[in-house]
């Protein structure tokens, strides 16, 4: 009797530490603030979502289509500055003057076609016409053509120094468009000229 109830004990005991493992092992249960935080860190470990990549795709197009804008006016800025700047140097392309009923080009003339000649070839977006004009002294048609001789002689000194002939076209005017109309020395010689008109390359 004593063995029977010893064996009852020893089973007792053993399903009463079955039940306790059984128990300790069983699964932790997930609770709701939990499963917010994994579900963060899955997040987290997927990276931003599509919707979030395409808004930022979008701000960096809509940044470089601004960026390119404000290139492109500052270029287009500087160029007419630079094509005003130019404009008004060309301004500057004095006259050269002529002996009475001659077309070959003084010393002076060439020094300052020298100048002409520099500022040409620095700014190879321009054109040029030379003009050949003669005093009222002489007939309309001997003036027309001696106003071309000054024009040619003109033109090819500046080819000599470099300036594409291309460039460069020549036209007479005579004795139609005096500088000074007075019938003097004095304004004869202005009236004695090679003149020219600078424009941009079309």
């Amino acid at each position: 009797m004593k063995s029977k109830l010893r064996m009852l004990g020893v089973l007792i005991c053993v399903l009463c530490l079955t039940s306790v493992f059984v128990t300790g092992c069983a699964k932790k249960q997930v609770l709701p603030d939990d499963a917010g935080k994994q579900a963060g860190v899955e997040a987290a470990k997927t990276g931003p979502s599509a919707e979030e990549l395409a808004a930022r795709e979008k701000a960096l197009k809509e940044q470089a289509e601004r960026d390119r804008l404000v290139k492109e006016q500052a270029a287009a800025a500087a160029a007419m500055a630079a094509e005003e700047a130019a404009a008004k140097d060309s301004a500057a392309l004095e006259n050269i003057y002529f002996d009475f009923d001659q077309f070959s080009l003084t010393k002076e003339a060439r020094e300052i076609l020298q100048k002409h000649g520099a500022w040409l070839s620095a700014h190879p977006g321009y054109t040029l016409v030379i003009e050949g004009h003669c005093d009222d002294r002489g007939t309309t048609e001997y003036n027309l053509a001696l106003g071309e001789r000054r024009a040619a002689e003109t033109m090819k000194f500046l080819v000599a120094l470099g300036v594409d002939k291309s460039r460069m076209k020549t036209i007479s005017y005579g004795e139609e468009k005096p500088l000074d109309p007075a019938e003097t020395e004095e304004a004869w010689a202005k009236n004695r000229r090679a003149q020219f008109v600078v424009n941009p390359k079309k």
